[in-house]
Protein backbone atom coordinates (compact mmCIF):
# COMPACT_ATOMS: atom_id res chain seq x y z
CA UNK A 1 0.00 0.00 0.00
CA UNK A 2 1.09 3.61 -0.84
CA UNK A 3 2.41 5.45 1.90
CA UNK A 4 2.26 9.26 1.94
CA UNK A 5 4.83 11.97 4.03
CA UNK A 6 2.44 14.05 6.02
CA UNK A 7 4.78 16.78 5.25
CA UNK A 8 4.11 16.08 1.21
CA UNK A 9 0.50 17.04 2.11
CA UNK A 10 1.44 20.56 1.70
CA UNK A 11 1.69 23.86 3.87
CA UNK A 12 -0.85 23.71 6.46
CA UNK A 13 -1.73 27.45 7.23
CA UNK A 14 -4.22 29.14 9.93
CA UNK A 15 -5.23 32.36 8.55
CA UNK A 16 -7.06 34.32 11.34
CA UNK A 17 -8.66 38.13 10.64
CA UNK A 18 -9.25 39.87 13.29
CA UNK A 19 -10.82 43.59 13.13
CA UNK A 20 -9.30 45.10 16.52
CA UNK A 21 -10.09 48.42 17.03
CA UNK A 22 -9.78 49.20 13.71
CA UNK A 23 -6.56 47.67 12.66
CA UNK A 24 -7.14 44.37 10.89
CA UNK A 25 -4.23 41.09 11.90
CA UNK A 26 -2.01 39.76 9.41
CA UNK A 27 -1.63 35.95 8.92
CA UNK A 28 -0.42 33.70 11.39
CA UNK A 29 1.08 30.11 9.45
CA UNK A 30 1.36 27.16 11.31
CA UNK A 31 2.83 24.12 10.73
CA UNK A 32 1.59 20.98 12.31
CA UNK A 33 1.26 21.16 16.27
CA UNK A 34 3.22 24.69 16.54
CA UNK A 35 1.25 27.34 18.27
CA UNK A 36 1.78 30.91 16.69
CA UNK A 37 0.25 34.30 17.88
CA UNK A 38 -1.97 35.91 14.74
CA UNK A 39 -0.04 39.74 14.76
CA UNK A 40 -1.55 42.95 13.98
CA UNK A 41 0.52 45.53 12.09
CA UNK A 42 1.02 47.48 15.06
CA UNK A 43 0.73 45.35 18.18
CA UNK A 44 0.55 41.89 19.19
CA UNK A 45 -2.87 40.40 19.45
CA UNK A 46 -4.29 38.69 22.52
CA UNK A 47 -5.63 35.58 19.94
CA UNK A 48 -3.33 32.69 19.89
CA UNK A 49 -4.20 30.13 17.44
CA UNK A 50 -2.72 26.32 17.51
CA UNK A 51 -3.42 23.54 15.00
CA UNK A 52 -3.12 19.60 15.95
CA UNK A 53 -3.21 16.61 13.55
CA UNK A 54 -5.20 13.35 15.11
CA UNK A 55 -4.92 10.09 13.66
CA UNK A 56 -7.75 7.62 13.95
CA UNK A 57 -7.72 5.03 15.57
CA UNK A 58 -10.40 2.45 15.81
CA UNK A 59 -10.79 0.68 18.71
CA UNK A 60 -14.16 -1.76 18.58
CA UNK A 61 -15.20 -2.33 14.58
CA UNK A 62 -18.57 -3.70 16.03
CA UNK A 63 -19.47 -0.91 17.81
CA UNK A 64 -17.87 2.28 15.91
CA UNK A 65 -15.49 3.04 18.46
CA UNK A 66 -13.22 5.50 17.92
CA UNK A 67 -9.94 6.80 19.48
CA UNK A 68 -7.95 9.73 17.92
CA UNK A 69 -4.24 9.94 18.65
CA UNK A 70 -1.47 13.20 17.99
CA UNK A 71 -0.08 12.85 15.00
CA UNK A 72 3.85 13.16 15.10
CA UNK A 73 5.11 15.87 12.83
CA UNK A 74 7.35 13.48 10.84
CA UNK A 75 4.99 10.41 10.35
CA UNK A 76 3.68 8.85 7.41
CA UNK A 77 -0.01 8.24 6.59
CA UNK A 78 -1.55 6.00 4.35
CA UNK A 79 -4.79 6.58 1.18
CA UNK A 80 -7.96 6.34 3.35
CA UNK A 81 -6.64 6.83 6.46
CA UNK A 82 -8.88 9.72 8.89
CA UNK A 83 -6.80 12.32 9.62
CA UNK A 84 -8.68 14.80 12.41
CA UNK A 85 -7.04 18.69 12.82
CA UNK A 86 -8.05 20.19 15.67
CA UNK A 87 -8.14 24.35 15.36
CA UNK A 88 -7.41 26.20 19.02
CA UNK A 89 -8.17 29.70 19.35
CA UNK A 90 -7.64 30.84 22.86
CA UNK A 91 -8.36 34.69 23.91
CA UNK A 92 -5.39 35.53 26.87
CA UNK A 93 -6.91 38.94 26.98
CA UNK A 94 -9.30 40.60 29.68
CA UNK A 95 -11.72 42.27 26.75
CA UNK A 96 -13.82 40.79 23.68
CA UNK A 97 -12.31 40.49 20.71
CA UNK A 98 -14.57 41.44 17.54
CA UNK A 99 -15.51 39.60 14.37
CA UNK A 100 -12.71 36.62 14.73
CA UNK A 101 -12.61 34.37 12.10
CA UNK A 102 -10.54 31.41 11.13
CA UNK A 103 -9.76 29.99 8.13
CA UNK A 104 -7.96 26.32 7.31
CA UNK A 105 -7.00 24.45 4.16
CA UNK A 106 -7.99 21.17 2.91
CA UNK A 107 -4.53 19.78 2.49
CA UNK A 108 -3.74 18.69 -0.77
CA UNK A 109 -3.87 14.71 -1.48
CA UNK A 110 -6.93 14.81 1.07
CA UNK A 111 -10.47 15.16 1.11
CA UNK A 112 -13.10 16.77 3.71
CA UNK A 113 -14.98 14.06 5.30
CA UNK A 114 -18.68 15.44 5.28
CA UNK A 115 -20.21 16.73 8.32
CA UNK A 116 -17.42 16.59 10.17
CA UNK A 117 -16.47 20.35 11.07
CA UNK A 118 -17.54 21.15 14.09
CA UNK A 119 -18.80 24.89 15.55
CA UNK A 120 -18.12 26.28 18.54
CA UNK A 121 -21.07 27.22 20.51
CA UNK A 122 -21.26 30.85 20.38
CA UNK A 123 -24.27 33.25 19.33
CA UNK A 124 -23.95 33.95 15.99
CA UNK A 125 -20.88 31.44 15.34
CA UNK A 126 -21.49 30.20 11.48
CA UNK A 127 -19.53 27.78 9.24
CA UNK A 128 -18.45 27.96 5.46
CA UNK A 129 -16.58 26.38 2.82
CA UNK A 130 -14.63 27.53 0.23
CA UNK A 131 -14.54 25.37 -3.47
CA UNK A 132 -12.16 28.25 -4.87
CA UNK A 133 -8.87 27.67 -2.65
CA UNK A 134 -10.81 30.55 -0.44
CA UNK A 135 -11.67 33.04 -2.74
CA UNK A 136 -15.62 32.32 -1.75
CA UNK A 137 -17.19 30.77 1.31
CA UNK A 138 -20.89 29.33 1.67
CA UNK A 139 -22.36 27.28 4.10
CA UNK A 140 -23.37 24.32 1.46
CA UNK A 141 -21.10 25.33 -2.26
CA UNK A 142 -22.67 24.99 -5.01
CA UNK A 143 -21.45 24.46 -8.70
CA UNK A 144 -23.34 25.03 -11.78
CA UNK A 145 -23.76 21.60 -14.17
CA UNK A 146 -25.19 21.67 -17.81
CA UNK A 147 -27.85 18.76 -18.46
CA UNK A 148 -27.63 16.82 -21.52
CA UNK A 149 -30.65 18.47 -22.54
CA UNK A 150 -28.26 21.61 -22.43
CA UNK A 151 -30.36 23.47 -19.41
CA UNK A 152 -27.60 24.72 -16.23
CA UNK A 153 -28.32 23.89 -13.05
CA UNK A 154 -27.07 24.63 -9.88
CA UNK A 155 -26.00 21.42 -7.68
CA UNK A 156 -24.58 20.76 -4.50
CA UNK A 157 -20.47 20.92 -5.19
CA UNK A 158 -19.22 17.55 -3.85
CA UNK A 159 -16.99 17.31 -1.30
CA UNK A 160 -14.13 16.13 -3.43
CA UNK A 161 -13.66 20.03 -4.52
CA UNK A 162 -13.70 21.45 -1.05
CA UNK A 163 -10.57 23.65 -0.85
CA UNK A 164 -10.92 25.80 2.68
CA UNK A 165 -12.81 25.78 6.09
CA UNK A 166 -13.70 28.96 8.16
CA UNK A 167 -15.33 29.32 11.23
CA UNK A 168 -16.69 32.81 11.52
CA UNK A 169 -17.61 33.18 15.75
CA UNK A 170 -19.85 36.00 15.56
CA UNK A 171 -19.82 39.90 16.88
CA UNK A 172 -18.10 38.83 19.59
CA UNK A 173 -15.06 36.46 20.63
CA UNK A 174 -15.26 36.25 25.07
CA UNK A 175 -12.42 37.49 26.99
CA UNK A 176 -10.31 34.62 28.67
CA UNK A 177 -12.07 32.02 26.01
CA UNK A 178 -10.46 28.88 24.61
CA UNK A 179 -12.13 26.93 21.97
CA UNK A 180 -11.70 23.99 20.07
CA UNK A 181 -13.21 23.94 16.30
CA UNK A 182 -12.44 20.54 13.93
CA UNK A 183 -12.71 19.28 11.10
CA UNK A 184 -11.37 15.64 9.06
CA UNK A 185 -10.05 14.36 6.00
CA UNK A 186 -9.62 11.68 4.47
CA UNK A 187 -5.99 10.43 3.02
CA UNK A 188 -6.40 9.79 -1.16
Amino acid sequence: MKSINIIGLGAIALIACIPFSGVSAGLASLQSRESAVAQTAQQQSPVQLKLAAERQSILAVASGQVEWKPLPTNASVRPGETIRYVVTASNTSDRQIKKLVVTQPIPSGSVYVPNSATLPNFDGAKLAFSIDSGKTYSEKPTIRVKLESGEIVTRPAPVSMYTNVRWNFGESFPAKTVVNATYQVRIR
